[in-house]
């Protein structure tokens, strides 16, 4: 499969290159960054450099794709228009993420993928991401690494994701309050105050949002208060802070089987004849995140500078469940340092990236019995320290006839100590503390890039993964402390092209992978359903994705016309993943599917905002039918959901701004899920997403 992939990505690199010669030198224009391939700036890999120089599969969000594409404020739609990328929600505040792999290691929560706010670790040592405790109205800008990066980011096989809060205004101050209302009991409402003035950019943003839900046992409630701040004391020195904490309880109504799902699809998980059901134990999650960060920044001169960064988390996490009830409280703290050196001059001009990151979580993991959702006896009591550290270096080299050649190099160390502590006194087993050490391992990247004028460029890289099994894999919800349970290691062959070409008016981005995964980590369920994780294989994984936009019309300061922006998107992702030498038990299930992966994920989209204030956004996603066990015995339904934003944006005066809008999601009406439960025990796959649902809000912004 793979040698199709990469003749598709041949033929589309010939027919761009026949189009830019055909071409006349393009008219320069100022067009915003969603628009203009050619001027994109990203952060990954420490590069900062045009999209189009960066030899790296990379994905971008702003403003307009997290905050303005989609009415209801959830990263799940945004990050879903990425090729590659996967975000599911189970139910209201679940969320699942899979970038280039399945969902098959995360029941809930994310995990192998690291994540990122400006240098400043979210990602714990135990491998796990709160990414529900961020608000989608308090981010600007996402940019995902698609693939290991573990030359610069540290273990994981999966990917990279990077956070930015709110873009300040430059010498000005903003006010802005907002609120919507939608089906299913959505109420919602924020306030952002920002600040760019006296060498500082301050921005502190509070957001709510509540729902009943579609389904039984399906209630939201989540509050969110983030502070970022920037301040330049002095030329060469600038000093910022994150705070960050987020108050979240959302029910969890719990799998279906089929015939359950098709009789009534709002329905929480009933009663068996062995457990009671979801609403009687009251399940959910009821999770308390605070976060703090500082970061400095020191320039020696134009070609050194530093960036040191230390934070301190907590979480305070319970979860009622149908058999038991967990109370966990994790405490984080880490930091990190990364140097740069430039050499511009020489005959090969050279940028050198230094840097080491520590982290430490240590986790309090009680288990309770479950009375009707209180806490009751006692069954176990544990801790667990999780540390990680990564030490990483990278040059990246600009050669003659435009080559860029990036090479990078990481050493990664991941270690575990358990601890379980004796409940009852009778016939107690002394406390023993249990350790589980991964060797080091080190990670190399190397990638070469070249650029074909200032319109297209073509890379081709080659990266190695590390993932060891996370803190809520070697201690699963299933009890006890997997000393068995090996890491996941990867390596990528990649080749990517990406250009622009009438103008700028068409853009590409088409890349082609092949992940080579040994000693996978899946997951299994006991009779309670209750999981553990064992290591299944290996797992081929082959890939490609597209990203293409149309823009009709290129907004010109000197002849203003009806519409700001009128552009046609396309986002197509192919995959063919397998399973090699897995048995399980006396079945041999090689060359199956992976779980939870579609092969064929289209959608497209175009998106309209005119000078008078209206805008317009209409999305539609379609996936085939994927398997939900790794036998392939069970196939979910094609997803086909249309969504649309219309919204109407107005001056009041020269300070006040007044923003409209309303929003439809699953407008077909399609019965369908938005997160399955792969691998569930008792066929209980299926969770119920909403049936066509509404919303209104409005946003109103003072600036001065």
């Amino acid at each position: 499969m793979l040698p199709r992939y990469f003749s598709t990505a041949i033929f589309v690199y010939g027919l761009s290159i026949s189009v830019l010669q055909a071409q006349t030198a393009p008219t320069p224009t100022s067009l915003d960054d969603t628009l203009q391939l050619n001027e994109v700036v990203v952060r990954g890999y420490a590069t900062n450099r045009r999209l189009l120089e960066t030899p790296a599969s990379v994905g971008l969000l702003t403003r307009r794709d997290l905050n303005q594409r989609f009415g209801t404020p959830t990263l799940v739609p945004a990050l879903n228009t990425l090729p590659g990328v996967r975000a599911d929600e189970r139910s209201p505040g679940s969320y699942r993420l899979a970038i280039r792999g399945s969902a098959i290691r995360s029941p809930f929560g994310v995990r192998n993928i690291k994540t990122y706010w400006n240098e400043l670790p979210l990602t714990d040592a135990g491998g796990n991401t709160p990414l529900n405790a961020l608000d989608v109205r308090a981010l600007g800008r996402i940019e995902v690494i698609k693939g290991p990066s573990g030359s610069l980011y540290g273990a994981g096989t999966g990917g990279t994701v990077l956070f930015s809060g709110l873009a300040v205004p430059a010498n000005k101050s903003l006010v802005e309050v907002s609120a919507l209302t939608g089906s299913y009991g959505l109420y919602g409402n924020g306030l952002s105050v920002q600040t760019g003035k006296n060498n500082s950019a301050i921005s502190l943003n509070y957001n709510h949002l509540q729902s009943d839900g579609y389904r039984d046992q399906s209630a939201v409630v989540r509050d969110n208060l983030s502070l970022t701040g920037s301040f330049s004391v002095s030329p060469k020195r600038t000093i910022s802070v994150l705070g960050l904490y987020s108050d979240l309880h959302y029910q969890t109504p719990g799998g279906l089987t089929l015939a359950q799902y098709q009789a009534n699809p709002r329905a929480s998980r009933p009663a068996t004849a062995t457990l009671p059901s979801s609403a009687a134990q009251q399940a959910g999650i009821y999770q308390k995140v605070g976060y703090l960060g500082l970061s400095h920044e020191y320039r020696w001169n134009d070609r050194i500078q530093n960036t040191t960064v230390v934070y301190g988390s907590s979480t305070d996490f319970a979860n009622p469940f149908i058999t038991n009830y967990e109370r966990r409280t994790d405490q984080g703290l880490g930091g990190r340092t990364i140097t740069q050196i430039r050499l511009p001059n020489g005959p090969l001009p050279t940028t050198f990236t230094v840097g080491a990151e520590l982290l430490r979580t240590f986790t309090v993991d009680r288990n309770f019995g479950n009375r009707g959702g209180v806490a009751d006896t006692i069954q176990t009591d544990e801790e667990l320290i999780a540390r990680q550290s990564t030490v990483f270096a990278q040059a990246e080299t600009e050669l003659p006839a435009r080559f860029r050649l990036t090479a990078g190099l990481s050493r990664n160390d991941v270690r575990y100590g358990f601890t379980r502590f004796p409940v009852r006194s009778a016939g107690a087993v002394p406390a023993t503390l249990l350790n589980r050490n991964f060797s080091p391992v080190w990670l190399p990247r190397v990638a070469l890039l070249r650029t074909f004028g200032q319109n297209l460029s073509a890379f081709v890289s080659v990266s190695t993964g590390y993932s060891a099994p996370s803190s809520q894999e070697i201690r699963p919800s299933a009890g006890g402390f997997n000393t068995t349970l090996n890491p996941e290691r990867g390596t990528s062959y990649e080749v990517g092209l990406r250009g622009s070409a009438a103008n700028g008016r068409f853009q590409f981005d088409v890349s082609a992978y092949d992940l080579q995964l040994t000693e996978t980590i899946v997951r299994r369920s006991d009779a309670a359903g209750a999981e553990y994780f064992v290591n299944g294989g290996h797992i081929d994984q082959q890939g490609l994705e597209t990203q293409l936009s149309y823009s009709f019309i290129l907004p010109s300061a000197t002849s203003p016309q009806l519409f700001n922006l009128l552009r046609l998107w396309y986002s197509m992702t192919l995959t063919d993943y397998r399973f090699r030498d897995y048995q399980q038990g006396t079945t041999d299930l090689s060359n199956n599917r992976v779980p939870g992966v579609a092969p064929t994920t289209l959608v497209t989209g175009i998106d309209a905002e005119t000078r008078l204030g209206l805008y317009a956004h209409v999305t539609f996603q379609y996936l085939n039918d994927f398997p939900l066990n790794d036998g392939n015995t069970v196939m979910s339904d094609p997803t086909r959901l249309l969504q649309a934003t219309l919204g109407f944006r107005h001056s009041l005066g020269q300070h006040w701004t007044l923003d409209l809008y309303a929003s439809g999601d699953n407008l077909l009406d399609q019965t369908y899920s938005l997160g399955y439960d792969l691998n569930a025990v008792g066929n209980r796959y299926y969770n119920a997403s909403p049936a066509r649902n509404v919303l209104g809000g409005i946003r109103l912004s003072v600036k001065w």
